[in-house]
C-alpha cells in the first residue's frame, strides 16, 4: 500500500482565477463526447461546495475511485480558497476495476498509476492554496483503509463515489458509516457512474440507504444530477 500527502500550504501558487479555470475547462472539454458529463459534474460539484461553504459545514472530502485524478482536481477547484482547514483524500487501487459485472470488465480503467495521479495533482492543484491532499493506493476492501482514514480524518462533509461497480460502491459506503455515527451537520454523497447501469451504483446506494435510514437516522435528498451522475444531501434527525 502506498500513501502520499501533498501539502501546498508552504507556498502560494497562482495559476489564474477560479473563473478563468471555469472558462479554460469549458474550452478544453466542450469538443469531447463526454462534455456534458465533465462540465456538468464540475458545475454541480462547485454548487455543492458553495453550499457547504455558505453554511460553514466542516469536514474533509473523501473520494473512492480516483482513476487519473480529474475528480479530485475538480473538487479542489470547486472549494477554491476555502477558509476551513479541509483535507482531500483519494483512494484507489490504480489497477482498474477488481471484477467483471454487467457492462464493466475487470481491469477497466487500469490506464493510470499512483505516480501519474500524484503528478496530475501537483500540476493542477497548485492554484488552490492551503490544500492538504492525500492519496491512498489500496483496494477498498483492504482492512487498512479504515485505520488510515481514522488517523487522517476527523469528520467528513463530502464523499465522491466514483467506483463504477455496485460492489465497490457498497464497500465504500460501509467505510463511510463510521463518519455517520456522530454527525449532525449535513453530509454530501456525490455518485459518478449513476446512469451507467441500474444494477450497479443506483442499486448499491438505494439498498444500503434502506438500512442506513433506520440505523443512523438519515434522510437523502437529491440535489442535482447529469445523465451519468447524481448528488445527494444527507441529513440527520
Amino acid at each position: 500500500m502506498d500513501q502520499v500527502n501533498l501539502n501546498f500550504s508552504s507556498q502560494e501558487y497562482l495559476v489564474g482565477s477560479i473563473n478563468q479555470f471555469d472558462q479554460d475547462l469549458y474550452n478544453q472539454l466542450s469538443g469531447f463526447p463526454e462534455a456534458e458529463h465533465q462540465i456538468g459534474r464540475y458545475l454541480n460539484m462547485r454548487s455543492v461546495a458553495e453550499e457547504i461553504k455558505a453554511n460553514s459545514i466542516s469536514g474533509d472530502v473523501l473520494e473512492f475511485g480516483t482513476f487519473q485524478g480529474t475528480g479530485l482536481i475538480l473538487l479542489t477547484y470547486g472549494f477554491g480558497h476555502d477558509v476551513i482547514d479541509r483535507k482531500f483524500i483519494g483512494i484507489d487501487s490504480f489497477e482498474g476495476l477488481p471484477e467483471t459485472s454487467t457492462i464493466w470488465a475487470k481491469e477497466t480503467f487500469s490506464d493510470t498509476s499512483f505516480d501519474l495521479v500524484k503528478t496530475n495533482l501537483e500540476r493542477w492543484c497548485l492554484g488552490t492554496k492551503n490544500r492538504q491532499i492525500s492519496l491512498i493506493k489500496a483496494w477498498f476492501k483492504d482492512p487498512c483503509i479504515p485505520l488510515i482514514l481514522e488517523r487522517l480524518v476527523n469528520n467528513v462533509s463530502l464523499v465522491h463515489f466514483d467506483a463504477d461497480l455496485g460492489s465497490s460502491t457498497l464497500t465504500a459506503l460501509k467505510i463511510v458509516e463510521a463518519y455517520l455515527i456522530h454527525r449532525r451537520d449535513p453530509m454530501y454523497f456525490l455518485f459518478d457512474d449513476w446512469g451507467c447501469h441500474p444494477d450497479e451504483v443506483p442499486d448499491a446506494f438505494l439498498s444500503w440507504l434502506e438500512g442506513a435510514k433506520a440505523t443512523y437516522g438519515i434522510s437523502a435528498t437529491k440535489i442535482c444530477s447529469t445523465k451519468l451522475t447524481r448528488y445527494y444531501r444527507i441529513t440527520f434527525q
